[in-house]
């Protein structure tokens, strides 16, 4: 439980910007999953043109009197004590207060500290400490991609072709996934082995893509490239049994327990003990982590312990 004053706020939590001040009650780092802040408008900023394109917000006012305008219909409406507004669909508006007013507002996601209004009128977007590889695409040649020996998935020629006209008609709106091996300075795929393949064979492709492969690139170790591959494969295709046992069978031989290989990539306990069977390879048996009865809870606090 948290008790906060708002009058005793730290200075760190008070940001003035240009139409007044903004007490920032909850932060990110409070672990709410949004921001609560209690803010003043000052008459004197005239009207106050504000998108929050990168978050939601809600607004209750407190006391004062207000107009606030959509931007984009030109419908006017009175803000006073009582009155809420909720801005879901990131809303262009303008706010101008006729008096100072003050407003409690909930922004999601959760602002870390001192964000301020830039010239759209919006907070940046919120840094999370992760960036997805997503938005680092790279145009890499194809002579330097190589395939993995460890894909299970597997596609029927008719799909092939479908997949080759697919990106003739509509070019590349995928990247490969690969890490990159820097002692042979080569890109390993990880997922989209049938896009790269594509590139490879098919001419008309090849010379209108200059022999370029968009990727984007993930730094994992070997274990963990075999379990992204499965993991971005399960939910596609069809999966070789020889090679998903290869796979459980070299995650086994560098320490994986049973719990680390079903929670990583993806597999129920029955499973792995189906294809253990199936492949009939002794090794495999080595680890008995599920030879004792065991519940889900379990099963989730020491698949989090082997992490």
């Amino acid at each position: 439980m948290k008790i906060i004053n708002t009058a005793t706020l730290e200075s760190a939590r008070k940001v003035e910007f240009h139409a007044g001040i903004s007490n920032r009650i909850l932060l990110a780092d409070d672990g709410m999953g949004y921001t609560l802040t209690k803010t003043f408008i000052q008459p004197s900023a005239g009207k106050v043109f504000q998108q929050y394109k990168n978050h939601l917000e809600s607004c209750y006012c407190v006391s004062g009197r207000a107009t606030l305008t959509n931007a984009d219909t030109g419908e006017k409406h009175d803000i006073f004590p009582d009155i809420t507004y909720v801005l879901d669909k990131n809303d262009a508006h303008w706010f101008e207060a006729h008096e100072e007013t003050a407003l409690i507002c909930v922004f999601n996601p959760p602002l870390s500290g001192l964000e301020k209004h830039d010239a759209e009128g919006s907070y940046p977007v919120p840094d999370t400490g992760f960036r997805s590889p997503v938005y680092d695409v790279l145009r890499v040649p194809i002579s330097k991609v190589t395939s993995n020996d460890y894909n299970p998935n597997n596609v029927a020629p008719p799909e092939m072709a479908l997949l080759e006209t697919s990106i003739w008609e509509d070019g590349y709106t995928q990247p490969v996934v690969v890490v990159y091996d820097k002692e042979t300075d080569t890109y390993v795929v990880v997922d989209g082995f049938h896009r790269y393949c594509t590139l490879r064979d098919s001419k008309r492709i090849f010379a209108r893509e200059q022999g370029m492969l968009p990727v984007v690139v993930l730094d994992k170790d070997i274990h963990d490239r075999m379990a992204s591959t499965i993991r971005h494969n399960r939910a596609r295709g069809t999966h070789n049994i020889e090679l998903m046992s290869t796979i459980v069978s070299e995650l086994v031989e560098m320490g994986k327990g049973d719990h680390w290989i079903c929670k990583h990539i993806g597999m129920s306990p029955d499973e792995l003990l189906r294809l253990k069977q199936i492949t009939g390879v002794a090794a495999l048996f080595q680890n008995q982590d599920f030879s004792k009865s065991w519940n889900a809870e379990d099963f989730e606090e020491e698949a989090q312990d082997e992490v």
